[in-house]
């Protein structure tokens, strides 16, 4: 696909077309070879041809030849430049000679035919607005004209052609042969920068193949028809070919079309019945070179309009399929946003989402409605009335900066009501102000807060019930101490570690609960059985409530695991069956593991014979802060399984809990197998 960028003046310029710098040489050898071949017959052609009329030659190829075969090298360093020029004055000076002109006058049009050339080179790069050689814009058409005709005149002056020399310098014949050089160097160079160097079109479509061969026979008859006769004034036939085609070839097909067109009218210099003369100013036969440049031009120009028109077109297409998709895009994450989205004015909503619909849970009146209040029964966050014109201020507020405006309201009643930060952000100018409000629903968050609160009233709730039984039985010791009596001693020290030791699970909870919640992994090989055995012997040597509790472990398995957040877990676990055990009878805890159904995971269950997880709460036991059943032993922070189910989902496992038949509880988590 042909692709474009903006040039300087605005331009559309081909982004990889023709000899520039970088290009590889190996893509230049065979234009370089082709042009080569052309200028090693290019003099002879050129000197020996002046058959009409012997004070000028019907064609004159050098000058155009050697543009063409100057430009497929220009950017290969000064070395092959420099080669290829003195080739070229080798070639032309050996020809002259040959054809027996004196050596001075070989030497002078040698020399002239180089530097023509590389003055033409040097005039059409200085208008062009990229590092290639095809014109991509009418204005590059003209200023290769303009290098043609000024450098094909620079080459007369000095001498350049046979017979037209300062000293013997005719004016008639000076413009003749200007002309005609003119007409080889643009027609050649016009049409072999777009072979050589331009790129094949992407937004033209090729020709149909009979509108082709009809536009080849037309050229054909177009140029004979323009020699038939020199005194009917056919030459204006020339122009029907290079508007067709034109009109419906690429340029590259113009291109060849133009030169197909230059080729027969030079043949055609040479047929008998060519009558063509130079008599007068303008005679007949300057009169079809000025059609011919004209054609070529015109055809040029009309390929080159088209191809920036179907550029443009395409190019608007491209921006136009970008922009629907853009505002598809755009209109697809409007509609699935989470957050509820209003564009308000003073003429009412005149744009909404899906979730603003249902955020405010009434249908969205279009026009303005009489009141904001009442339409969507908005209330203050404590269920207070609103008011209306504090809503309207912060929607439609013209003296505050223009900065977003914020509010808090409430919509619904009962279960379904719901807490919306408002938010509204001023657009446009004062003139046409209207407002992007974005509904935001904040009910989690203040429930959230909420529990954070109730939370920490209760672990200060918590913290303070130890705290004073710790003061109180240290008074005792103190008390005590002093009568002698050590047995009271002794038991307050133990009920002040125990209420020391409830401080401390209330802290570690909090502690643990955090670390985990933002904690990372570390997962290793763990065996479970080691771990489990660690936390058993734990939990015995701590134990001073009555009977031992029993312990079966059945874990034989290896797991992949972070060991610290394993210990953890089984930890959890362990003293959440212990604590949920009735206070007269021993705790009983059963760990097993096994595989799972799952390929590559452990199974592993730890069950009780406690009072069991209550109807309806298997799920709402994992929630944070959910306080268990008071008939246990002890109650806890409401963080231990919330904290174990975080564990596992970090390895990527499950943690689920059920009813036993028998009674007590059983909960099951899942580990990838080591």
């Amino acid at each position: 696909m042909r692709r474009f960028h903006e040039g300087p003046e605005g331009t559309l310029t081909p982004t990889g077309a023709g000899a520039r710098p970088g290009t590889p040489w190996r893509s230049l050898a065979g234009p370089f070879l082709f042009a080569l071949c052309c200028y090693a017959v290019a003099p002879y052609l050129g000197l020996g041809s002046r058959t009409v009329d012997p004070r000028i030659a019907e064609v004159w190829p050098p000058g155009g030849v050697g543009f063409v075969l100057l430009t497929v090298i220009w950017f290969h360093g000064r070395r092959l430049v420099g080669a290829t020029l003195a080739t070229m004055l080798v070639v032309f000076l050996a020809t002259a000679l040959l054809m027996g002109y004196p050596v001075v006058d070989s030497g002078r049009m040698a020399l002239a035919a180089l530097g023509q050339p590389v003055l033409m080179i040097w005039l059409y790069r200085r208008q062009l607005r990229h590092d290639g050689w095809a014109p991509t814009n009418p204005s590059q058409v003209a200023a290769l004209l303009v290098a043609a005709a000024v450098s094909s005149m620079a080459l007369g002056l000095v001498g350049g052609f046979p017979f037209l020399t300062p000293l013997h310098f005719s004016a008639t014949v000076f413009f003749w042969w200007v002309l005609r050089n003119t007409v080889f160097c643009f027609v050649g160079g016009s049409t072999f920068m777009v072979l050589f160097h331009g790129r094949a079109s992407g937004v033209l479509s090729p020709s149909p193949y009979l509108n082709r061969v009809g536009l080849l026979l037309t050229s054909v008859v177009c140029v004979y028809g323009t020699y038939l006769d020199p005194k009917l004034p056919l030459s204006w036939l020339l122009i029907i070919p290079s508007v067709w085609g034109g009109l419906t070839l690429t340029v590259r097909g113009t291109a060849y079309l133009a030169l197909t067109v230059a080729l027969a009218a030079a043949v055609m210099t040479y047929l008998p019945g060519n009558q063509f003369g130079y008599d007068g100013v303008l005679p007949a036969a300057s009169i079809v070179d000025v059609l011919v440049i004209a054609s070529t031009a015109f055809a040029l120009l009309l390929a080159l309009m088209r191809e920036q028109r179907s550029s443009l077109i395409a190019e608007l297409d491209r921006r136009g399929a970008e922009s629907e998709a853009q505002r598809q895009l755009l209109e697809t994450v409007f509609d699935s946003m989470s957050d509820g989205v209003m564009i308000v004015d003073r003429q009412g909503v005149t744009m909404y989402n899906a979730a603003a619909r249902q955020l405010l849970g009434r249908p969205i009146p279009m026009g303005l409605p009489h009141s904001w209040v009442d339409t969507f029964a908005l209330r203050g966050v404590e269920g207070q009335p609103l008011d209306e014109d504090t809503l309207k201020r912060t929607l439609f507020g013209r003296d505050e900066p223009a900065d977003a405006r914020t509010v808090e309201v409430l919509v619904g009643h009962e279960n379904s009501a719901r807490v919306l930060d408002v938010v509204a952000q001023p657009l446009g100018d004062d003139g046409e102000r209207s407002s992007m409000v974005l509904l935001h629903d904040v009910t989690a968050q203040r429930a959230r807060m909420r529990e954070l609160g109730n939370f920490a009233g209760m672990v200060a709730h918590d913290l303070r019930g130890p705290l004073t039984v710790l003061d109180g039985w240290l008074e005792v010791c103190e008390d005590d101490r002093e009568l002698d009596q050590p047995e009271v001693v002794e038991d307050a020290l133990v009920k002040a570690r125990e209420a020391s030791h409830r401080m401390r699970q209330v802290i570690e909870d909090w502690l643990g609960y955090t670390v985990v919640r933002n904690g990372r992994l570390h997962p290793a090989p763990v065996r479970l059985d080691e771990v489990a055995s660690a936390i058993v012997e734990s939990r015995r040597a701590r134990w001073n409530e009555g009977a031992h509790p029993e312990f079966h472990l059945e874990l034989g398995h290896l797991v992949e695991a972070d060991a610290g957040l394993l210990r953890q877990l089984v930890d959890n676990l362990v003293g959440n069956a212990i604590k949920y055990t009735a206070p007269d009878r021993a705790p009983e805890v059963s760990l097993r593991s096994f595989h799972d159904g799952e390929p590559g995971w452990i199974r592993v269950e730890v069950a009780d014979r406690g009072i069991g997880i209550p109807e309806g709460q298997e799920q709402q036991i994992f929630e944070e802060f959910h306080q268990g059943p008071v008939e246990g032993r002890s109650h806890g922070t409401g963080l231990g399984l919330a904290l174990s189910r975080r564990i596992v989902a970090l390895h990527g496992g499950e943690l689920s809990a059920r009813r036993n038949p028998e009674g007590g509880s059983t909960f099951t988590f899942t580990l990838p197998e080591a």
